[in-house]
């Protein structure tokens, strides 16, 4: 059973210590913590970087790493991926990436030809490629799951009629497919219903509500990933509960 505690990104490098600080506190009840990557196009510190210095401190925990393949060509993302397994780090989401005002992308890849290429690329043979499903119309899941990626990630829904499509499609596939367990608090409801365009209530017992859903959730899936934006205190005290109920 995978469960993977988002991370918020490494904003600030005045206040590393205190980030793998407040990561010291999940590692112990998760298997993976995924390190976001620019979200929004807002920058921050390079995720497998990061992921390495987390690697450096907790071995115990493994780290995925998001990585935009809108940022780098080939031979940039080759070496990133090799100095990612050079520090321990195996598994890499591929995603496009948010592009800002003025920003411009390399068209090199997209995550789907990055996954096909990367395949032939023996230096990188161990790596774990990703991909991020952020779209839950049938043909868009199968055109992704159809890349052959070692896992996928799923975007934020509370629709189990979505995941029940995802799961559908999946069984030509087999692939690893990790759907998000939103954590909704009265600091991240705000950030998810922007993110849904949809008001969502938040429940008497936030945490409760959330380990209900990640039972069922894993009825159905291999793996969960933790998600509460904006209050990462949620995440920790969900992976905690979800430890004794699991």
């Amino acid at each position: 059973m995978v469960i993977i505690a988002e991370l918020p990104p490494l904003r600030r490098i005045d206040n590393i210590n205190n980030y793998l600080d407040m990561v010291g506190n999940i590692v112990d009840y998760v298997t993976h913590v995924d390190i976001p990557d620019s979200t929004f196009a807002n920058p921050s510190a390079n995720a497998v970087l990061v992921g390495a210095l987390i690697k450096r401190r907790y071995g115990n925990v493994e780290v995925m790493a998001n990585v935009r393949v809108a940022d780098h060509n080939k031979v940039g993302l080759v070496s990133l991926i090799m100095g990612g397994l050079a520090n321990g780090i195996k598994d890499y989401l591929l995603m496009r990436g948010d592009l800002g005002p003025g920003v411009t992308a390399v068209t090199d890849l997209t995550p789907i030809s990055a996954i096909d290429y990367l395949r032939g690329v023996e230096q990188i043979d161990d790596a774990r490629l990703g991909i991020s499903i952020s779209n839950f119309d049938e043909g868009y899941i199968k055109e992704r799951l159809s890349a052959k990626p070692n896992f996928a990630m799923l975007q934020y829904t509370l629709s189990m009629d979505d995941l029940i499509r995802v799961i559908t499609v999946n069984r030509e596939f087999n692939v690893d497919v990790y759907p998000p367990l939103l954590i909704i608090t009265n600091k991240s409801s705000r950030i998810i219903s922007r993110i849904l365009n949809a008001e969502v209530p938040v429940k008497q017992d936030p945490i409760d509500d959330a380990v209900k859903r990640a039972r069922e959730l894993l009825q159905y899936f291999p793996g969960i990933y933790l998600s509460a934006p904006g209050d990462f205190d949620a995440v920790i005290e969900t992976a905690k509960a979800l430890r004794r109920y699991l």
